[in-house]
């Protein structure tokens, strides 16, 4: 048992970590760009071109038998090799050659168990290389003689002019280097991402960390795969299969929770605009309705209403605001849409929204609907605002809370949750909007592969309460 749950967290952070990467991929491929770009200016601005001249010679004391052998006892070829590289040897080639200073580095390197020297001249100049080599076998004695003066040296390869590089730009392998580095950056902060920003993701989220009842996913649906006229609504005969099913499953467990607990009111709700909670409210509605329910949807975000956007008719009647105000009787604010569902639309924001809903005409309107409805389905605003939605949920029996997969943090959604807890203590369960599956996606929702996209422009022109 604890092998598997160690497997579901591990799958877990294995979704945040893909829904992560395909959220950043502009930002990764922007920064495997500038990586890359990096080495590459790098090593054409600041690739050293260098030429390299050699010559092998031997070096043996007099009167050695074999000059190409090393005597056991003698530790004359390092003292040469130090007197020819050292600070007198650049005095005499600078003499010797005139200049301030030796643009060339001098290497040399003996073959093993022999007498014979390998002198490698590198300089960013060929003819610097080629004349420093020169000058040193020209006028090796003038440094060796006042330490050694028993040391003879025989040239076996001459000096050559170098007529190209030691080695050319290596654009590949800057590539290649700039490619993991922005590959090394990109999973660093995918990673980052993906523990930083907790979310909900799935339907196992909304159980184990918001502790809701789980009332399913609803499928995205890729905006360009419905005509402009096309409306994310279960009546539309274009939309998806796994959409109107989702409605279904939602509307079934709705009923017994009515059927159980004697709710009426239910407010549709979310914690941050944008996450599709009128189009939820909307489509439950629908779905009730076609169950030949006596529904009505009553949009109650009246500082940016949207539901006239969702379900729109050639003709609204009055507006919530004024009938509270008395310029509309009950009558001229209903809309029937259909048998068994009407709509009472809120047509223009109004700012003083908390003020309206406090008044009794307002208790006075929600105590009509419950005696005219079977099911009263308020679109509310987002929690994360002001106290709209809590004003809402004193007159409601239950709410409904949608979260957008991968949106709003955590923190902010339990922060809500108690909040609302305060004032409406049953909560139906909450929906995970626009879910899209992942290879790594639980088996909550993982059937539905299609997908909507959608927005309504919400301006809500002031930030959190608290």
């Amino acid at each position: 048992m604890d092998n598997e749950e160690n497997k579901i967290d591990l799958t877990k952070y294995f979704d945040r970590f893909y829904r992560s990467l395909k959220r950043l991929r502009i930002y990764i491929l922007l920064i495997i760009i500038a990586s890359i770009a990096f080495y590459e200016i790098r090593t054409i601005f600041f690739f050293d071109t260098t030429y390299s001249s050699q010559a092998v010679f031997v070096a043996y004391t007099d009167g050695q038998s074999n000059i190409y052998s090393v005597e056991d006892d003698s530790d004359f070829i390092s003292t040469f090799n130090s007197l020819l590289t050292g600070s007198q040897m650049k005095d005499v080639i600078k003499k010797d050659l005139g200049v301030d200073n030796v643009n060339a580095s001098i290497s040399l390197s003996q073959v093993t168990d022999t007498n014979l020297i390998e002198m490698t001249i590198t300089s960013s100049s060929a003819q610097d290389a080629y004349d420093v080599a020169n000058s040193i076998l020209n006028n090796y004695g003038s440094v060796t003689d006042m330490v050694m003066s028993d040391v003879t040296m025989t040239v076996i390869d001459t000096p050559t002019l170098a007529s190209t590089p030691d080695a050319y730009p290596d654009y590949i392998n800057s590539a290649i280097k700039g490619l993991i580095l922005g590959l090394g950056i990109s999973f660093v902060l995918t990673l980052l991402n993906a523990i930083i920003r907790n979310t909900v993701c799935s339907g196992d989220d909304i159980k184990n960390s918001l502790h809701l009842n789980y009332m399913g996913s609803i499928p995205y649906i890729a905006s360009h795969k419905l005509s402009k006229k096309a409306s994310l609504l279960i009546t539309n005969p274009r939309i998806q299969y796994q959409f109107r099913q989702a409605f279904h499953d939602m509307r079934i467990s709705i009923e017994q929770e009515v059927t159980k607990n004697d709710i009426k009111t239910i407010m549709v709700t979310s914690t941050l605009p944008n996450e599709g909670k009128s189009m939820v409210s909307a489509n439950i509605a629908l779905s009730l309705a076609k169950k030949d329910h006596k529904v009505v949807l009553v949009d109650l975000d009246l500082r940016n209403p949207s539901i006239a956007g969702i379900i729109n008719p050639l003709d609204i009647n009055g507006n919530i605001t004024g009938y509270l105000k008395g310029d509309f009787t009950f009558n001229e604010i209903v809309n029937h849409y259909s048998d068994s569902l009407d709509i009472i639309y809120q047509t223009v924001p109004y700012n003083d929204a908390s003020d309206i809903m406090l008044r009794d005409e307002f208790n006075q309107f929600i105590k009509l609907l419950k005696d005219k409805y079977e099911y009263i389905i308020f679109d509310t605003p987002p929690l994360y605002m002001l106290e709209d939605a809590l004003v809402i949920a004193k007159y409601s029996d239950s709410a409904i809370v949608v979260t957008k997969q991968d949106y709003a943090a955590m923190y902010d959604i339990l922060d809500c949750l108690e909040e609302l807890n305060d004032h409406i203590p049953h909560i139906l369960g909450a929906v995970l909007n626009q879910f899209k599956p992942s290879p790594f996606t639980s088996e909550n929702g993982s059937h539905y592969g299609y997908g909507y996209g959608y927005g309504y422009g919400y301006g809500y022109g002031y930030g959190r309460k608290k």
